[in-house]
């Protein structure tokens, strides 16, 4: 492995947390009463998709752009994405007037492409899933003052995502416990550091389709696991190589990950609408998801649920509408 660690620290999570000041306000934490009656547990709802990229992505990207931005070598940033971290590049690199090029899987959901296109930058589309598009990008050569960044391994975002850990000790410090839909690690990674040094007791829990676990099989065996494909629906959660820098921390931080269906992911944003108005994309309905898997562990703690976004295409809203609520 690595010898890059991707843990922040203290003073990262603070400079961070200044850094996003200057675009965002913290993001509400919300007790939801119909959800704690399904779960007999007082749960919380940490709202990071009300935002204009309309996920958690912004932090991480916000943070890394404004670093890269005080270099004066750096004249383009070069990424890969299924849509919610390249929007929230995009919409960073458009504060700092950075070019910015982003890799995107062909059939990637057509929701977050149009988000993407807003903020006017370059996309290529290329490869069948994220991995696959990564591996293309590395091998290209790249052109004298280009910078190639990887959304799962970057330190900068990683502390950007923990500043989603320092809302919750001020907003709810006396949670228990917070679920938290994981893709390549940098959400519950960042989230997970800032938990445990507040309070070690606090269990961090992490959510992932059965059809995108590289994370879990990587959890279990306390080492990168890869996977064969990521056929999820779920394109926030569809990864799978898992990285190995992102697998260290996770096993530091994560108490357990626990695995959901396809369907529970699609029945909990029905219930997340009906009970929310709210219609999130399947990521960011999985903390539902898990959370009523796990309902007798949870009963009458305070836990507090992370939904990450809510970027979704048409076909699936109309799905999810019609079948779900």
């Amino acid at each position: 492995m690595s010898n890059i660690s991707l843990r922040p620290s203290r003073e990262q999570t603070i400079a961070a947390t200044r850094i996003l000041d200057r675009f965002l306000q913290p993001s509400p934490l919300t007790q939801e009463s119909g959800f704690s009656r399904m779960i007999q547990a007082d749960v919380f709802v940490k709202y990071e998709f009300l935002n204009l990229v309309k996920s958690f992505k912004i932090r991480g990207a916000l943070n890394f752009v404004s670093k890269i931005a005080s270099s004066q070598e750096i004249s383009r940033i070069i990424t890969v994405s299924t849509g919610n971290h390249g929007a929230a590049m995009a919409f960073a690199c458009q504060q700092y007037k950075i070019p910015l090029t982003i890799g995107v899987p062909i059939g990637c959901d057509q929701s977050k492409v149009k988000l993407i296109r807003q903020f006017g930058v370059e996309l290529e589309f290329i490869g069948h899933d994220l991995d696959e598009t990564k591996e293309i990008f590395r091998n290209r050569p790249f052109s004298e003052g280009a910078i190639f960044v990887e959304d799962g391994s970057c330190p900068e975002i990683f502390a950007g995502t923990s500043t989603i850990g320092w809302e919750i000790i001020q907003q709810l410090p006396k949670t228990e416990v917070v679920i938290v839909p994981i893709g390549n690690g940098a959400l519950i990674g960042g989230i997970g550091t800032v938990l445990k040094e507040f309070n070690p007791s606090i269990r961090v829990i992490g959510v992932q389709s059965e059809q995108a676990p590289c994370m879990a099989l990587s959890f279990q065996a306390g080492l990168p696991i890869n996977t064969n494909s990521c056929d999820t629906f779920a394109s926030g959660m569809a990864v799978r190589m898992a990285i190995p820098e992102a697998v260290t921390l996770m096993l530091e931080v994560v108490d357990e990950i626990v695995l959901v269906s396809e369907l529970e992911l699609k029945r909990s944003m029905g219930l997340f609408y009906c009970h929310t108005e709210y219609l999130l994309e399947g990521a960011g309905a999985a903390a539902l998801a898990g959370a009523l898997k796990m309902k007798t562990f949870l009963k009458n703690k305070h836990v507090c649920l992370i939904c990450s976004g809510a970027n979704i295409d048409q076909d699936l809203q109309e799905e999810i509408l019609q079948e779900y609520t």
